[in-house]
């Protein structure tokens, strides 16, 4: 139904990240902190020093830390990590991914399997620390290891004790807020990901990839809606801003709230996307969604197949273009009998023209065949009709019959007389009335008019209403 594009980094990103922090000093360094004694006088940073009873184990935590990124086993094993991480990304095909997925797991676990001494030397470090400069050193040893690992609960567990420690610089506070939250999120633990994004976010962590991870942990832990708010509110705030929203953003709510079996956030999602990309995809995809969402019969049917020919994406012979010109024939047909044989007509030669109708097709041949025998004695119904639906005792019924068959035809000018005054008769289906005045009056060029009639939409077809007055918006195929 619609292409998946997810939000979230690839693990591997979030580890290099983390050691570039750890790397490029952005925390205290544990050995100046320990060593430098002499600051200077107007050194107005942090005074970190570990306590009397930490130090030892400090020293001797960092030296064992040091000697293992050394090892020959421990560089031969990490760039075997990198070798598989290399492979299972440039992997095609679900068997080709997966056997590389699991040659790059146990390359991570081998690893890890070199490095258990020195995790329980940071095990036990946590158990000796006396003050919060020994948690923040004990954290980035944790972190220092859980790096050399790639072990992510050992770097979130070194992040939390740095954070806890109150020790970080104010400014670093919200990115390792995030941090934890990616890393959290990597373990699939979905709420403490929220948590910690949520803190990240509240601290004054501005970049996106916070509030769209956000929303990922939202959705995943089982909170769908709260998820697809947040996605949302991010999408609002971008486009308010004049800025352009990312199609993966918009690609993955609707691809959200599809997948959470969520009808009216589906439809709105599919809407807003088509604001921003109307591309032939993405108009259609809107329209199977509110089709299927709505659980639209033929009478309502038609009104999508016509939304998608109006858009300007039934102009090629894509598999999806194919099934929406049967769409359009069946609802076009109807069960007894062709409804509309010009509109039939006009929609067989135009499929025939971009190749995705067949013409040898019996369903495609038949009906071609029905509708041009009715085209002529239809037509001369239409006087009659016309005359039927002004007359001062016509129905609501009578008026829209009429105005239906002008619209068939394109003749929209008096469509647009007919649903007016079938909208001034009791009993009349104001719905249906107001989305084809709509469908009218956008046809003659009057956009604002048309906008109004399609805002007078609602029930069940208010979804496709807010379609057509994205198309009144201007919002179609490039190229139509």
């Amino acid at each position: 139904m619609s292409r998946t594009s997810f939000l979230t980094r690839p693990a591997y990103a979030l580890a290099l990240a983390l050691v570039t922090v750890a790397g490029a000093g952005l925390i205290a360094s544990p050995s100046i902190a320990a060593e430098k004694k002499d600051k200077k006088k107007d050194d107005k940073g942090p005074k970190l020093a570990p306590s009397k009873a930490f130090t030892p184990v400090y020293i001797a935590t960092r030296d064992a830390i040091d000697k293992a990124g050394k090892r020959p086993d421990v560089i031969a094993a990490k760039a075997n990590v990198t070798t598989t991480e290399n492979a299972y990304r440039a992997a095609q095909g679900k068997s080709a991914r997966d056997a590389a997925k699991a040659a790059y797991d146990k390359s991570v676990a081998d690893l890890g399997n070199l490095l258990v001494a020195e995790k329980a030397v940071v095990a036990d470090a946590f158990t000796k620390t006396q003050t919060e400069d020994d948690r923040l050193f004990a954290g980035q040893f944790a972190l220092d290891v859980g790096n050399l690992a790639l072990d992510k609960g050992l770097q979130r567990q070194g992040l939390d004790a740095m954070l806890a420690s109150g020790k970080l610089p104010a400014a670093n506070i919200p990115k390792y807020h995030y941090f934890v939250g990616g890393l959290a999120y990597d373990i699939k633990d979905y709420a403490g990901a929220a948590t910690s994004l949520k803190s990240a976010i509240a601290a004054g962590y501005t970049d996106s990839s916070a509030r769209t991870l956000l929303a990922e942990a939202q959705y995943n832990g089982g909170q769908r809606s709260e998820g697809l708010t947040t996605l949302r509110a991010l999408v609002l705030e971008t486009k308010a801003a004049g800025q352009p929203v990312p199609a993966e953003w918009l690609d993955r709510g609707v691809q959200m709230a599809y997948s959470a079996k969520l009808s009216a956030e589906s439809m709105d999602w599919a809407t807003l996307r088509l604001d921003s990309y109307p591309g032939e995809f993405n108009w259609i995809s809107a329209a199977q969604i509110v089709r299927e969402k709505a659980n639209y019969g033929s009478n309502d049917a038609i009104d999508v197949s016509r939304l998608l020919d109006r858009a300007g994406a039934l102009k090629s012979s894509s598999p999806s273009v194919q099934r929406e010109y049967i769409e359009y024939l069946q609802s076009a047909v109807g069960k007894a009998g062709v409804l509309f044989p010009g509109e039939v007509v006009k929609v067989v030669n135009q499929g025939l023209a971009v190749k995705a109708l067949d013409a040898t097709d019996p369903f495609v041949k038949d009906a071609l065949a029905e509708a041009s025998r009715r085209v002529a004695p239809d037509k001369a119904t239409l006087p009659g009709l016309e005359r039927d639906a002004r007359a001062a005792n016509a129905t609501a019924r009578t008026a829209t019959i009429a105005a239906d068959t002008f619209l068939s035809y394109d003749m929209n000018d008096k469509a647009v007389d007919l649903y007016t005054i079938a909208l001034a008769k009791p009993g009349v289906d104001a719905s249906t009335a107001n989305l084809r005045l709509g469908i009218a009056l956008l046809a003659q060029g009057k956009s604002a008019e048309a906008q109004a009639a399609f805002a007078k939409v609602d029930g069940p077809r208010a979804p496709l209403a807010r379609l057509w007055a994205v198309l009144a918006s201007g919002k179609v195929v490039s190229g139509a």
